[in-house]
């Protein structure tokens, strides 16, 4: 037999309405009850009425996640994937379904995939500029925007800790690992998370007072092939690195490939490190230390927060940090 919205009132002892409202993020009810209420209707398998939600509410019980790249893949994408995971289940908790939209053209995604499904809200993942941001404000669609920060009073931003992030990564090369000379290799530096990464790289040199070993080597892409390339750029050299810390996990594989194909090893005559913590870091040769993003928490929030600025329009945006964790692996 189907759970109720009775039957989970009845075992926390509190009102049908209040486990109603939980559910729908509403803030009248406190976030200490609203997450124990979300407990206990997971632990009981708790699936709202869809079509009896949308009748009452008045709300499509529809959500959009938006995501940009240049290029696939998209869903099995290292980063886009885990938020887009952590995002599904969190809104099948709440009641919500979530569609789905992968753009290649930041200025032809506004009207084509969102007004025309009559969503209640919408996630963006990755860079878009604030005109498009802007233009959901206009529409008054509740807006959450991932991996990315803009001025906005009224939308919710998820990011990554990039900075405690990469300065982990750095204080464990310097402090730990004693490496003076230190490459680092970025993509776009426009783009806020990479853009912090650096910052972090520039400040823990001049917090342990060592001079800064090269300019950035900024990729193309964030792909295997071009870590390879900038790592071969990087061996070229005369004066070599003793170590390489790579803004993403690919890019780290990258040079670490180039590197040993070099005859090098890997991390006696250059170590590396990598961000994101994607599945292959674990199971290269040798481990790929690293920076664990918990990309399912940030999907997680995400969809919390959008449902609470759908349950309250006058709700004022903030930004919402998700803690990660050094991960040392035999490649430093």
């Amino acid at each position: 037999m189907p759970v109720r919205l009775i039957d989970i009132a009845h075992l926390m002892g509190v009102s049908k309405s209040t486990v109603s409202r939980a559910l729908q993020g509403s803030p009248r009810v406190k976030e200490e009850t609203r997450r124990l209420i979300m407990e206990k209707a997971r632990e009981m398998n708790y699936r709202p009425n869809s079509l009896a939600k949308a009748m009452a509410t008045k709300k499509s019980g529809i959500i959009g996640f938006l995501m940009y790249r240049k290029s696939p893949p998209y869903v099995a994408h290292t980063f886009f994937g885990p938020v887009l995971d952590g995002a599904i289940a969190q809104a099948a908790e709440q009641g919500y379904h979530i569609i789905l939209a992968a753009a290649d053209d930041i200025e032809n995604t506004f009207d084509e995939y969102f007004i025309q499904d009559s969503i209640d809200g919408a996630m963006i993942v990755s860079f878009y500029p604030n005109e498009v941001i802007k233009e959901f404000e206009k529409r008054k669609i509740p807006l959450v925007v991932i991996n990315n920060v803009v001025d906005s009073k009224k939308n919710t931003f998820i990011i990554d800790d990039n900075y405690r992030g990469a300065s982990s990564i750095m204080e464990h090369l310097i402090k730990e690992r004693g490496h003076t000379k230190i490459v680092h290799i970025n993509e776009d530096l426009n783009h806020p998370s990479f853009s912090i990464r650096y910052r972090a790289y520039l400040d823990m040199h001049k917090r342990y007072n060592i001079p800064v070993f090269s300019e950035p080597y900024r990729a193309k892409h964030t792909t295997f092939q071009e870590g390879i390339s900038m790592m071969q750029r990087i061996l070229h050299q005369r004066d070599l690195p003793t170590a390489v810390f790579a803004a993403t996990d690919t890019l780290a594989l990258g040079a670490m490939h180039a590197i040993q194909q070099e005859g090098l090893n890997v991390p006696k005559d250059i170590a590396v490190a990598g961000y994101d913590d994607i599945e292959a870091a674990a199971m290269s040769n040798p481990a790929l230390t690293t920076i664990a993003v918990d990309r399912g928490e940030i999907g997680r929030a995400a969809v919390q927060s959008l449902i609470q600025q759908i349950a309250d329009s006058e709700k004022t945006g903030r930004i919402i940090t998700i803690n990660n964790q050094l991960i040392i692996r035999e490649s430093t």
